[in-house]
């Protein structure tokens, strides 16, 4: 399951991480997939077919668009997959670039497992659409395209502003969410209010959230580099009140007691 990743030239770049082409066509189907909370939304372009899961928890089976938006979640979800397309391109976001270049608050009512992107988007996505399947398997060229379209956005949603959002998330992530929330605020210049209000219009989390996916997912690569062996180790470099705090932490975003680190470290690997 190679991936490739690509980023994009400035400023598209203070806006999105990058773009992932993901390649299923050696087998996907069958696998059980594991979805943490990143603290970033996500755009999907299936390049041929649309994926179907079926929600361990529930058991629900979930057909999704063949190009969807994936919105901020919580908490993790675990699927199995049913269908998968041979190829899938992912914008993966910074945490305010779905507001600022889809224009479109981020504290909306979005479906729970992907929304449609004509569904959200209407008549200003679809000739994009129209283009990604024309261009078949050429994924070069649909990296193309989306890339032009997302810079297009930019300019037509120039005056939506992110700036103390995005300081926010700057300072969050520098400080591995340890920041308080009345610190956050003065360091950006707002009240607590206001910054509330912004966060969840901008990013689709309270910045109290946000800060707590943010160190979680701080711990997890360290899991991932293999650098954390420790209990005590842990609660002390990520400033949870004790054991007990990070293993409450870390079932509510992980699904798993800290007990099974070495499945986890295996599925992130």
């Amino acid at each position: 399951m190679p991936s490739k990743w690509f980023y994009p030239a400035s400023p598209l770049r203070e806006y999105i991480s990058t773009y992932i082409l993901s390649d299923y066509t050696d087998g996907f189907v069958g696998t059980t997939t594991y979805m943490y909370p990143t603290g970033s939304a996500v755009l999907c372009f299936s390049l041929d077919r649309p994926a179907i899961f079926k929600e361990i928890s529930s058991g629900q089976m979930i057909k999704h668009a063949r190009f969807n938006f994936i919105h901020q979640f919580k908490q993790p979800r675990i699927y199995e997959v049913i269908a998968f397309p041979a190829k899938v391109l992912h914008v993966i976001f910074k945490p305010y670039g779905a507001y600022r270049l889809l224009g479109i608050p981020q504290n909306c009512s979005f479906d729970e497992h992907g929304t449609s992107l004509p569904g959200i988007l209407a008549d200003k996505i679809i000739p994009l659409l129209n283009q990604i399947e024309d261009a078949g398997d050429n994924s070069h060229h649909v990296i193309r395209l989306v890339n032009q379209w997302l810079e297009d956005q930019l300019i037509k949603k120039e005056k939506l502003d992110v700036a103390r959002v995005r300081h926010a998330c700057m300072l969050i992530e520098a400080n591995q969410g340890n920041l308080s929330i009345e610190q956050l605020a003065k360091k950006v210049w707002l009240s607590k209010r206001a910054l509330q209000y912004q966060f969840q219009e901008q990013v689709g989390l309270s910045p109290k959230l946000y800060s707590r996916i943010t160190r979680f997912n701080a711990l997890l690569a360290g899991i991932k580099n293999n650098q954390l062996t420790d209990w005590q180790e842990i609660v002390s470099k990520y400033n949870y009140f004790d054991q007990s705090h990070f293993i409450k932490e870390f079932k509510y975003f992980s699904g798993n007691s800290p007990a099974h680190l070495p499945d986890i470290r295996a599925i992130l690997s």
